[in-house]
């Protein structure tokens, strides 16, 4: 079998092998037969039917580990743990019985290195902690430790159903493993209305977690006005949301029984809500399944008609992987950086490298938005009567894309203008002076090497144009540098932007919230051996497996330009308070910013006013020191301070409802923005 190629990621299908003494004698048969149907790997139980126990005396599924070479058994076979096991449903002695049947058979799933193993669901009603207790002592030890690389998924995941009761029982046994990286989860959809109900933003929540196989029960699906499988609409619509996050492993757990009609299953308002959403299957004439080999009555019965075998299975999921959106240049762009935490840039303190100012250059909206908003600009200063030639100060101009921006637009307005482009960075001075030279267009500039805090213009500016927002509006320190400029401007002068104001919107995203605290020296130490400045700083990152549990974001800090006093403190201090939709985890806080440049043309990225294919920003990450529960309707309160002293500015955080914490990053001691050169 092969993956289903997609653009940014792949898709592995895999079936469930009943537990049947005929697999282990010829296993690598069966493999072979199932790789012909599609399937990429293959489902199978550690223990032989009956074989559950503890050390010697625990019956392997398979004769050894000499009935499969190496690769296969790392590359096509998934191993599940016995039912019965969790030390949790038992006391005493019949407890400790099954924890250590329940480690013989992780231990020799470990010797096999399967591809990876699938952990019985936990007690869905959160009685006892032996069984995470359990698991989380053999990852501690180092179990299944070198199968972890980038490329390799995490080999342990716990199967939970999709519903609410699900969530729940998955956050209870992460945190008690401390967010280990090595667990998964393995998400179960089915038709049973109870474990797979809950609301749509409830199994939404499933996209911030790390769920690396999903689990198809035949009787989720329905049967479309053609026959065929369908999924109902939420789950399907769960399904695309996992696809799109990291490379899916699907696992069709058993043959289609006599098909539900869509007709006849009411109660989520999907039905046959899907009939179009697969084509007559491949073009091989249908789905037809043969069923040879010994165990083919056994394996599924998939002699029924020709829609329910598992094939028509494979091939919904399949074509349901590749109608995804085709992925735009930001997306591309994007891809590489998902979940990747950044520390921000300091432009005061150090200066940029000629690789970081081309990968912002090429960003097609942003340009064109300063282009718009010099161009409004002048339109406005000639009809008020105002003649040319203008005077723009391009204050950073780096390697001189908003001075070319501004010549455009002056081109575009049919006017004059004198443009000086002003930039500390002493290398990026040589391309201004470069194409002030090569290129005939810029015979109207004059470069300026200093910092402009400190020049001293001969004469002064009708607008000053500069691109000095981080990704959390204010965090580069633009409003210190503008205020230091702002001598430049004449009398009615105009600053482009005008205005920015920063927004925050609480996050569920337990990967960012692991990663930021493994970042110590200790390599994820977890809590006691963690450094508490790693999550007392903002990173930037490109959000992508994370869950936005409320209504958001909310508008933090705001600025103006230029000040109407520069005795104005740019100090700030704002109290959000954010309602829970549904139970969730709060990891930290996602960061955005809204600018307006000039009067309506505007920069963001916002979520909701975001400007389509600007790539120049990715959002912050403000974590908090330790995860905050809410239940659904629980009202988290948040502050944020922004504060400065004569060297560096920085910001403070905490939550002071439903439970005080510590104030974050008191006195910018983990974490600031440095004001000196």
């Amino acid at each position: 079998g092969m993956p289903v190629k997609g653009e940014l990621h792949n898709l592995y299908i895999g079936c469930s092998l009943p537990a049947l003494p005929a697999i282990a004698d010829d296993l690598r048969a069966e493999i072979r037969r199932r790789n012909d149907e599609r399937f990429d790997f293959v489902v199978i139980p550690l223990a032989a039917s009956g074989g559950q126990g503890v050390g010697v005396d625990f019956q392997p599924s398979v004769a050894s580990d000499l009935a499969l070479d190496a690769a296969t058994w790392q590359g096509a076979v998934v191993g599940v743990t016995s039912a019965g096991l969790n030390p949790d449903d038992a006391d005493g002695p019949e407890a400790e019985v099954r924890r250590a049947s329940l480690e013989t058979e992780l231990r020799w799933a470990w010797h096999l290195a399967l591809r990876g193993v699938l952990l019985a669901p936990p007690n869905l009603d959160g009685r006892g902690c032996c069984y995470a207790r359990a698991i989380n002592e053999l990852l501690l030890e180092g179990l299944f430790c070198e199968r972890v690389t980038e490329s390799t998924p995490a080999p342990l995941a716990l199967r939970v159903p999709a519903g609410g009761a699900g969530w729940l029982a998955w956050n209870r046994f992460r945190t008690l493993c401390d967010y280990h990286p090595r667990l998964a989860v393995a998400l179960e959809l089915s038709g049973d209305k109870g474990s797979c109900s809950g609301t749509d933003r409830e199994l939404q929540r499933w996209i911030g977690e790390p769920v690396h196989f999903v689990i198809l029960h035949p009787d989720a699906f329905l049967k479309n006005r053609q026959g065929y499988p369908v999924l109902p609409r939420r789950l399907k619509v769960l399904l695309q949301g996992l696809f799109r996050h990291h490379d899916m492993q699907v696992i069709i757990a058993g043959p289609c029984p006599s098909m539900v009609s869509a007709a006849t299953a009411v109660g989520d308002g999907d039905a046959g809500g899907d009939s179009a959403a697969v084509a007559t299957p491949a073009a091989e004439g249908g789905p037809t399944v043969t069923a040879e080999g010994p165990n083919a009555g056994a394996a599924g019965g998939d002699s029924g008609s020709g829609a329910t075998g598992s094939e028509a299975l494979v091939t919904y999921v399949a074509q349901l992987f590749q109608a995804q959106t085709k992925p735009s240049a930001v997306d591309r762009f994007s891809s590489s950086h998902y979940d990747v935490l950044q520390s921000p840039l300091q432009p005061l303190q150090d200066n940029l490298e000629s690789e970081t100012y081309e990968t912002f250059e090429t960003d097609p909206v942003k340009y064109a938005q300063y282009e718009e908003a010099v161009f409004a600009f002048l339109r406005d200063r000639m009809s008020a009567g105002h003649a040319p030639p203008f005077t723009v100060m391009v204050l950073g101009a780096g390697r001189g894309p908003l001075v070319a921006a501004s010549i455009r637009a002056a081109r575009r307005a049919e006017t004059e203008v004198k443009v000086w482009a002003v930039e500390k960075n002493p290398n990026a001075v040589h391309a201004l002076r470069h194409r002030r030279r090569r290129e005939e267009a810029w015979s109207c500039v004059e470069v300026v090497a200093e910092d402009m805090r400190a020049w001293k213009a001969p004469r002064k500016a009708d607008a000053v144009v500069s691109e000095l927002l981080g990704s959390f509006g204010d965090n580069e320190l633009s409003p210190e540098c503008l205020d230091g400029a702002q001598h430049l401007l004449a009398e009615g002068g105009v600053s482009i932007p005008q205005r920015y104001v920063s927004s925050l919107a609480p996050v569920c995203a337990p990967s960012l919230w692991a990663d930021a605290r493994g970042r110590s020296g200790g390599g994820g130490a977890g809590m006691a051996g963690g450094d508490t400045g790693q999550l007392e700083t903002a990173y930037v990152v490109c959000l992508h497996r994370i869950f936005q549990p409320s209504e958001g974001p909310k508008d933090c800090f705001v600025y103006e330009h230029p000040k109407r006093s520069l005795e104005e403190t740019n100090d700030r201090a704002v109290d959000l308070d954010f309602e829970a939709e549904v139970d969730t985890v709060v990891h930290g806080f996602a960061g955005y910013f809204d600018c307006t440049l000039y009067g309506d043309v505007r920069i963001s990225i916002h979520p909701k006013t975001f400007s389509e294919g600007m790539f120049s920003w990715f959002p912050m990450f403000f974590p908090l020191q330790l995860p905050v529960f809410l239940r659904k309707g629980q009202v988290l309160r948040t502050h944020w301070w922004r504060r400065h002293d004569a060297t560096k500015v920085w910001y403070e955080w905490s939550v002071s409802d439903p439970i005080p914490s510590p104030i974050q990053n008191p006195g910018g001691r983990s974490w600031s923005i440095g004001l000196r050169r």
